[in-house]
């Protein structure tokens, strides 16, 4: 599945479930997050995967729409346009036994580790102890339900991945 480009005043006529990027401005208030463009707004749920954008920053967002009496996008992640860091991807679906490469955030729930992608995909990981933070993935799918991702190898992206250098406007 891939990411349809779209401006906001065209998401009223997409189906539920879709998974689409769109550009506008990122605005927080004590009830959420919205994006603005041309008169069209949509309220955004959740946060970006790897950073948090300033208040009325142009931003391209991504995430799964979900329309109805209050439409909304479930955010995957959002960038600067034009930042090569930040390419709106899906995680892999594969069948046991595939060699898989995510990017995703390591967190420990308990004695578990776990990896949880920008599409909110999550992996339980066998692994030598990682750290927590961003890092790429590649493993071995091992069990399907729950998702157990055998990790063979890592590189730890959380330098990369901090919050871009915000231009200054004129």
């Amino acid at each position: 599945m891939t990411y349809r480009t779209l401006p906001l005043h065209e998401l009223p006529g997409v189906p539920d479930g879709t998974l689409v990027l769109v550009t506008g401005i990122y605005s927080r208030s004590v009830t959420g997050a919205t994006l603005h463009d041309a008169g069209s707004h949509l309220e955004l749920s959740g946060e970006p995967f790897d950073w948090s954008p300033r208040h009325g920053t142009r931003l391209d967002v991504w995430g799964q729409l979900w329309n109805g009496p209050a439409p909304r996008l479930i955010v995957h992640n959002a960038r600067l346009p034009g930042d090569p860091r930040r390419q709106p991807r899906t995680s892999p679906t594969a069948p046991l036994g595939t060699s898989l490469s995510v990017t995703a955030r390591i967190q420990r729930v308990g004695a578990d580790l776990l990896a949880v992608t920008p599409d909110r995909h999550t992996y339980l990981l066998r692994a030598p102890e990682l750290r927590e933070g961003y890092v790429h993935l590649t493993g071995t799918l091992v069990h399907e339900t729950p998702p157990i991702l055998h990790v063979t190898g890592h590189q730890d992206l959380s330098r990369a991945m901090l919050p871009p250098t915000e231009v200054p406007h004129d």
